[in-house]
């Protein structure tokens, strides 16, 4: 988790930026984005169902927060709202629960963006949302 959400947040910077937004496909060494689908292929388990869960409140609040908030003050981490700012030790505390209970980050993630299909949100909120659904090009 916490290796995926500062690469939103300088994804959503990016594209505040560019003066528009833009499709962009992160990846890494470490994690694979992958297609949203409906319904999850696989059950992650009890203890990875309940980080999922977890996940997905920490990004409703992120997404809450950004609502408020303009392209400047992204820019700035000094002006970014609490819940930007915890952004890195709730991350680290959830990479650490999905190792604990050995969960599929791939499953988390897909369980994770499901359930955000369905959040409202304005502002930089909805573009971030947009970006990490791929509703945005």
């Amino acid at each position: 988790m916490k290796r995926l959400a500062p690469a939103f947040l300088l994804v959503l910077l990016a594209a505040c930026n560019s003066g528009g937004a833009t499709t962009t496909l992160l990846t890494t060494t470490t994690t694979t984005v992958l297609p949203i689908v409906t319904t999850p292929t696989t059950d992650p388990g009890e203890d990875c169902r309940r980080l999922a869960a977890d996940a997905y409140e920490y990004l409703a609040e992120v997404v809450e927060e950004l609502q408020g908030v303009t392209a400047e003050q992204l820019e700035d981490r000094t002006l970014w709202p609490p819940a930007l700012l915890e952004l890195e030790a709730r991350g680290e505390e959830l990479d650490r629960r999905a190792d604990e209970f050995g969960c599929d980050i791939g499953a988390v993630q897909q369980e994770v963006l499901v359930r955000a299909s369905s959040l409202q949100a304005t502002g930089l909120g909805r573009l971030l949302l947009d970006l990490l659904l791929g509703r945005a090009g």
